[in-house]
């Protein structure tokens, strides 16, 4: 194996939290009287950081903790659990520690949401470290990745690599100095993830699974 230590990304790259992220959103929008239409496309949300996410979406700065507040009100006790895994991630995953690689997640969610994710789908025991914003110590996915990375223990970062589906992880990845894997079955708009620079990018599970294991 090419590297020792692999950093995953969640939505979009293990899961598919489309209904979950997405209805979330629209639940906390409404309870401030900022109903989103139904045929308006909120898949954009997924990946980025909920504060940029709501300043996109013109909500002002006073109404943001409201936002925030039911947004996660509804997502971990609705939202959460109707993700649903990406097909063949869970046999990667295996085939990955048995090689010997060391597994983290990277995750923009509060890290307790990671944590919860990884524990419903069985997961967690796979993963070294579950890693995500942690106020005030992490605020973006690059101070997660350097997070996650002094609590892993690295050594040597030529022998890890970050995995994720948005610009967000490409970028992380390359603010610490790692390589970075693009999957192209996430949340990416096109062409998205070759702009931020992406080492490589895929199209499958199967060629993920290639290029780790090589």
């Amino acid at each position: 194996m090419r590297y020792d230590h692999i950093m995953l990304d969640l939505d979009g790259t293990l899961t598919d939290p489309f209904v979950g992220i997405t209805g979330s959103y629209r639940y906390a929008l409404a309870q401030i009287g900022r109903p989103v239409p139904d045929d308006v496309d909120l898949s954009w949300v997924i990946g980025p950081g909920i504060a940029d996410n709501l300043d996109r979406l013109g909500v002002p700065p006073s109404e943001v903790d409201a936002v925030v507040a039911a947004y996660r009100e509804r997502h971990t006790a609705v939202g959460l659990y109707q993700a649903v895994l990406i097909p063949g991630i869970d046999a990667l995953l295996e085939a990955l520690v048995e090689a010997g690689a060391t597994l983290a997640l990277a995750t923009a969610k509060p890290e307790s949401q990671g944590v919860e994710t990884l524990v419903h789908f069985g997961l967690d025991s796979r993963f070294a470290v579950i890693g995500g914003i942690r106020h005030p110590v992490t605020t973006t996915k690059g101070e997660v990745v350097a997070d996650v990375l002094e609590r892993v223990g690295v050594t040597d970062r030529a022998r890890v690599v970050m995995v994720g589906d948005r610009r967000h992880d490409i970028e992380g990845a390359h603010e610490n100095g790692l390589v970075a894997i693009g999957v192209g079955w996430g949340f990416a708009a096109d062409g998205e993830l070759v702009a931020a620079g992406a080492d490589h990018v895929v199209g499958t599970v199967d060629e993920l699974r290639a290029l780790l294991l090589a």
